[in-house]
């Protein structure tokens, strides 16, 4: 008797590494709900289904949450890749306004759907999220601080849920990407590069040199963390934040 497929819910999943990552739980047998806050141009044939949706909006992370859970009977699997990097690269120079932006989309957004699907997944008593944090949660930077504190506030929200949920067979876990070819990183560049015309191609050449495999990640690495994370076969892992960032906190860091 063939077993029934695993429904996966995927925020983020326009582009990068949300589209990656639904595209290969496609693949592996997976019947895939996407969500952003702006629809793909069409529909991929690896979404099974598509709802727009802004992270921000409690009632509206609860309104889809539950919609899905009534159309498909379940949410097996969640993969949060919602994100933003932000605008003002100084801390001294970010406005509490801009602080409270990224925060609410990287932080409270990925409390808000953590929280409701984890509610589904206690309830049927398994289950399997992963969030997208970054490996700039786990080190002092100079740069993009509400980035960097809002994914450190994920890795928290992550382990804490996996202290709840453990009794309940939920696995919850993060992975923390480095440098990914995504358009987040070509926003980077450009803005590292200023005037120069050939400034983000140094940016990245300066990047891709402090990391040991001496390249960026491709989203489609990324995916493929984030999909052995989510294989039933996998779920007495928990609790992890696991690095796909080449080594790049080894030696000169990230």
């Amino acid at each position: 008797m063939t077993a029934p497929s695993q429904i996966a819910l995927v925020t983020g999943s326009s582009g990068g590494i949300g589209a990656a990552t639904a595209e290969r739980l496609h693949a592996a047998g997976t019947v895939v709900i996407g969500c952003d806050r702006t629809a793909p141009d069409s529909r991929p044939k690896w979404l099974a289904d598509f709802r727009e949706l802004d992270v921000t909006d409690e009632q509206a992370v609860h309104d889809t949450v539950t919609a899905i859970k009534a159309e498909f009977g379940t949410i097996d699997v969640l993969v949060h890749a919602a994100g933003i990097l932000g605008n003002e690269p100084h801390l001294l120079t970010t406005p509490s306004s801009e602080f409270a932006r990224v925060m609410a989309i990287n932080a409270t957004g990925a409390f808000s759907v953590l929280r409701e699907v984890g509610l589904v997944m206690q309830a049927q008593r398994s289950g399997s999220i992963v969030a997208v944090a970054s490996v700039a949660a786990k080190e002092a930077r100079r740069a993009y601080v509400p980035y960097n504190a809002s994914k450190a506030a994920v890795l928290n929200i992550c382990w804490s849920l996996a202290l709840e949920l453990g009794p309940d067979n939920v696995s919850v876990n993060a992975v923390c990407p480095g440098p990914v070819n995504t358009a987040m990183w070509n926003q980077l560049a450009t803005r590292a590069g200023g005037s120069d015309p050939d400034g983000d191609q140094r940016a990245r050449q300066a990047r891709a040199a402090q990391i040991p495999m001496g390249r960026f990640a491709e989203p489609e690495e990324v995916a493929a963390t984030i999909t052995f994370l989510t294989d039933p076969a996998n779920r007495y892992l928990t609790g992890l934040s696991l690095d796909v960032a080449g080594g790049a906190r080894l030696g000169m860091g990230s």
